[in-house]
């Protein structure tokens, strides 16, 4: 008897959870519901209408919400505000990490996190949540680090190309398939296929200077990255390296291009038989990243008619190995993040407006051989600094 009444008892059990089944499922049917957007329900002309009282920012989250509101307000998403700035960071202000942390990309990158995505301090950009030790994750994004590690960053080649230390890894791969197309092309038509090879180019106008950048991407014997950048910098006659005529580009992390190029062509009349005493190869190579930089012709190019002068020379720099792990030589390139030591007070070799001048010499130089005027004339580093509003 008691066997029977609770076989009975499951019997009844199993049919009330017979019961529950339809409502159950009929509940999960009107969660799975979507629910509805009172806001994409509105005419496209009162979305429009919205759209233009918005932020920056605000409009460009909103245009990654959905495809209508892509179509609506996506061209947003190109604005030069959220894209690396073309000059990296202020000329007088790019030992300040910090500088980077309060553009509207940097702000807009925080606004997109969330459990799919995070952003790194050292990339400036969003990496997926794989790509951090479980440790960055629970950081900050302003000191937050990807698996690269603490010599990740951004090298600045040109106005248009920022590059990562995964970005560095695309071009070498990107070149090695470019040389294996090239060695079967040379089998075929021998030397009449050319090695040299334009990665990019691009202008930039800054005021009456004009600067054409052209980079030239290689990967050498030892099995390094080297990218020899060519410029051509037009200008008014003596204006190279004058305060108000200078422009915020670098030759490298550390270095000015307008000063830098107003020191070496100081050395060209130092030339002799194509050998440079030690103090011209001071000059010509940046002691920090051992980037150099040289001037092809003793004098500038003159245009009759604008009245302008064209500079060419051109900067070689190594990015360093093939590996999958960034180097120091690698980290030596980078523009960002700077090194946390470097200051307006130490700054020394690491200034980008560092006046180097050539010692006199025991002759006069011979005609033809004009060089342009001294950078900045003498005066001490305080009266520098102050000059450039930097104390």
């Amino acid at each position: 008897m008691p066997d029977l009444m609770h076989r009975a008892t499951e019997k009844l059990k199993i049919l009330m959870k017979m019961k529950s089944w339809p409502q159950t499922r009929s509940k999960k049917k009107e969660q799975e519901k979507p629910r509805r957007c009172y806001l994409m329900e509105l005419p496209t002309e009162l979305l429009l209408e919205i759209t233009l009282h918005l932020p920056l920012l605000p409009e460009a989250a909103f245009a990654l919400t959905c495809k209508r509101m892509f179509a609506i307000s996506g061209e947003t998403l190109t604005s030069k505000s959220l894209r690396f700035a073309r000059d990296f960071a202020p000329l007088f202000h790019h030992y300040r990490n910090g500088h980077n942390f309060v553009t509207p990309r940097w702000q807009f990158i925080n606004l997109l996190e969330n459990t799919r995505w995070r952003a790194c301090s050292k990339c400036l950009k969003l990496h997926p949540r794989a790509a951090f030790p479980a440790r960055e994750l629970r950081r900050k994004p302003e000191a937050r680090t990807c698996n690269v590690g603490d010599l990740a960053g951004i090298v600045d080649l040109c106005p248009c190309k920022k590059l990562t230390f995964r970005d560095k890894m695309d071009l070498i791969d990107h070149l090695r398939v470019r040389q294996i197309s090239l060695n079967a092309l040379k089998s075929e038509f021998g030397n009449m296929v050319e090695d040299r090879y334009c990665w990019h180019s691009c202008k930039e106008q800054y005021g009456s200077t004009e600067l054409h950048v052209s980079l030239f991407p290689e990967l050498n014997a030892e099995n390094g990255l080297v990218i020899r950048t060519e410029y051509q910098l037009t200008t008014e006659p003596g204006q190279v390296g004058k305060e108000e005529c200078m422009t915020p580009r670098f030759g490298c992390a550390h270095r000015s291009v307008d000063l830098w190029l107003s020191g070496v062509y100081q050395t060209t009349i130092c030339r002799l038989f194509d050998s440079f005493c030690s103090s011209c190869q001071r000059i010509s190579v940046c002691s920090a990243c051992k980037t150099t930089l040289k001037c092809p012709r003793k004098q500038p190019i003159q245009s009759e008619k604008s009245g302008k002068v064209k500079f060419l020379f051109w900067t070689q720099r190594c990015l360093g190995g093939t590996g999958a792990v960034p180097d120091a030589t690698w980290a030596a390139q980078r523009i960002h993040p700077a090194e946390p030591s470097i200051s307006v007070e130490n700054c020394n070799e690491l200034c980008p407006w560092t006046v180097r001048e050539h010692p006199a010499l025991e002759f006069p130089p011979s005609l033809g051989q004009e060089i342009t005027d001294p950078a900045m004339d003498n005066q001490t580093m305080t009266q520098l600094y102050s000059s450039l509003r930097m104390i």
